[in-house]
């Protein structure tokens, strides 16, 4: 029996993950979360996919809205089923659970009820990494994954073959969470296929170092202005890494002093991670104990319990920045600050996390200045808000980028990658770095996927033999290609010598294609024989010489 995967949901969407694995010895089920801004059964994965395939077992492979939200829907269908997850991620889905029941009830769609979330709860069994669990026939091991406290990518065995599954991931370290933990080549044994997310799979996202950077230079300009900060923020992670940063900006002085108010959903994930120093890492919890002071809730940080000191701090004078839920300004405590500063010039809204095509957060980065948004006006409607304000992104993702994916993925060595968690654009972009390597699939909802190797490679720009190949290189080893550079249109242009064999780089316009400052390949666009030539008589600016066989500068 071959292994297979349905994806519920999360597929071509960031939303409403949901993900069915089809083993030799039983089901196992991955996640089960709400699409952010949807209501009813909009809002919830294709979950009647499961009476034909009922989970023997259920992963949580983190507690963030899209992948947590729908477990209580879940457990009413299947009230015995055990969902395995970390300790962190048990401790915070409580926390995301009740917000939402909470939110969908106000909203006049609940989703669930306090006794099924109760019930659901119960159902958790939190799981160390590292620690295979061989309860059901098959078995399966949590490996951190970073992206949040507590995430965790899943190393699967079954029938005696392997499947990674990602969940969420992170190369990046941040003040709240270490970075995904990759194996060393060859360790982890022989992997049939890799579903991974591809959120950020269309991006090479600039360095977080510089991002930080400008972030606190946006805010102290803001601030020396006398204008509000609106930082609309996922309240798990994101929220507590926002607060450490404006923390350490504050005591170094790279930022003015300002009071920095938690809002939403916030509030309770903060106080939870203040509970939860051990599992935080190492140099945060040494920074804590040489302080003697709360990792997040000291100095200037207020906690806005009630709507009496949100609408002080909203009509306040005074400077004064503000990091709410939710992080698209779908709903929460976020809109209701957004209405009131947005129209003024003088404040600042700066987003930090993904932003769904649907979001009013995406709309809000579309705009000009001046243009009106669509927000939440907390009856279950819309209202139009003039935006005057400074509207910026910074790029403070939780999820690795095209490069951190395709590195992550190299180090399974698959003979499948399913691409999930993505728009259309990030999944097809990833794909088209993956396919000339890897037999790769872009799976819908409800499509059921065989998760072996069906020996289709596409993509690939040579298609000569391998021994040709070889003899082609040795050919041509150390043959100099003259590289220029146009500063105006910033096109790298490549001219190939008259000596090359043309079986090798046909007549025809390329592009190059550059991952992290590396040669990483060259795709035929047109087979137009005049093309290449053409551009290169437009002239430009020289770059240093490549070689055929080392493909960098020499």
């Amino acid at each position: 029996m071959t292994l297979r995967f349905i994806g519920l949901g999360g597929t071509d969407e960031v939303g409403a993950s949901s993900y069915l694995y089809l083993l030799k010895e039983g089901n196992l089920l991955i996640d089960a979360g709400l699409r952010p801004g949807q209501v009813g059964d909009a809002a919830l994965p294709k979950l009647e996919l499961l009476g034909e395939h009922p989970p023997t077992a259920m992963i949580l492979t983190h507690a963030h809205l899209d992948h947590v939200a729908a477990l209580p829907v879940v457990i009413r269908r299947f009230p015995k089923l055990l969902i395995h997850c970390t300790e962190a991620t048990a401790r915070l889905a409580a926390l995301v659970l009740a917000d939402t029941l909470k939110v969908s009830t106000d909203q006049g769609y609940a989703m669930f009820s306090a006794t099924e979330m109760k019930r659901t709860l119960e159902r958790l069994r939190p799981t160390p990494y590292f620690e295979w669990v061989t309860d059901y026939g098959f078995s399966f091991q949590f490996l951190p994954s970073g992206h949040l406290l507590g995430a965790a990518s899943v190393l699967i065995r079954s029938g005696g073959r392997q499947v990674f599954h990602t969940g969420d991931v992170s190369n990046v370290a941040t003040p709240v969470v270490d970075p995904v933990w990759i194996p060393q080549p060859n360790t982890v044994g022989e992997v049939d296929a890799v579903v991974s997310e591809a959120t950020y799979g269309d991006t090479l996202l600039p360095s977080r170092k510089e991002q930080v950077s400008t972030f606190m230079k946006a805010i102290g300009e803001t601030v020396r202005g006398g204008g509000k900060v609106l930082i609309p923020s996922f309240a798990l992670g994101r929220a507590q890494e926002i607060t450490q940063i404006l923390q350490t900006g504050m005591a170094s002085g790279l930022m003015p002093q300002a009071p920095i108010y938690l809002d939403g959903l916030t509030r309770s994930v903060t106080e939870a991670y203040e509970g939860m120093l051990p599992l935080l890492p190492e140099a945060l919890q040494k920074r804590v104990k040489s302080s003697g002071k709360p990792a997040f809730l000291s100095g200037t940080v207020e906690l806005v319990r009630d709507s009496k000191t949100r609408e002080r701090v909203i009509h306040s004078e005074r400077a004064a920045i503000v990091i709410a839920s939710s992080g698209m300004l779908h709903a929460g405590a976020s809109p209701l600050y957004a209405k009131a500063w947005l129209p003024q010039s003088d404040n600042a809204l700066f987003v930090v996390g993904y932003q769904d095509a649907e979001s009013p957060g995406r709309r809000l980065l579309e705009l000009q200045q001046g243009g009106e948004v669509m927000l939440p006006d907390g009856r279950g409607g819309r209202e139009a808000v003039s935006a005057y304000a400074r509207v910026e992104r910074f790029y403070l993702s939780a999820h690795a980028d095209r490069g951190g994916l395709i590195g992550l993925i190299a180090r399974y060595a698959p003979r499948k990658v399913l691409l999930t968690h993505g728009e259309l654009g990030p999944r097809s972009n990833l794909a088209g770095y993956l396919n000339s390597k890897y037999d790769v699939n872009l799976p819908t909802a409800g499509e059921e996927v065989e998760l072996r190797d069906s020996g289709r490679r596409k993509g690939a720009f040579i298609n000569t033999s391998k021994k040709k190949l070889e003899a082609l290189k040795e050919k041509h080893a150390r043959t100099a290609v003259q590289v220029r550079y146009d500063p105006d249109t910033h096109e790298v242009r490549i001219a190939l010598p008259e000596k090359l064999d043309g079986s090798l780089f046909g007549e025809g316009e390329y592009t190059l294609e550059v991952l992290r400052g590396k040669l990483s390949r060259i795709k035929l666009n047109q087979r137009d024989p005049d093309a290449l030539a053409g551009q290169l008589e437009e002239g430009g600016e020289e770059v240093p010489t490549v070689t055929e066989e080392a493909g960098q500068p020499e």
